[in-house]
């Protein structure tokens, strides 16, 4: 077992040190030394709006009226000019 220092990049992969190489994938163990939790896996992502949006909670609510709609429309961006 060899243990190296690596970053886990945004994106979610490991960038390992450029003296580190192998000729065929390795398995690995991976130790966070950060005490920061791990952001849960689709949260705020695609599929679980498109989960909601299937729902039958949400394909249940009544439509909108679009002229009430436009209404909180203006009255936020009031709001947000106003600040």
């Amino acid at each position: 077992m060899l243990t190296v220092q690596a970053v886990l990049l945004p994106d979610g992969q490991i960038q390992l040190p450029s003296t580190l190489r192998r000729d065929k994938p390795v398995p690995v163990l991976v130790t966070f030394l950060d005490a920061a939790e791990p952001q849960a896996a689709g949260q705020g992502s695609v599929p679980a709006t498109l989960a909601l949006l299937q729902s039958c909670a949400f394909r249940s609510l009544p439509p909108g009226d679009p002229q009430d709609i436009e209404q909180r429309i203006r009255e936020i961006r009031q709001d947000w000019d106003a600040e």
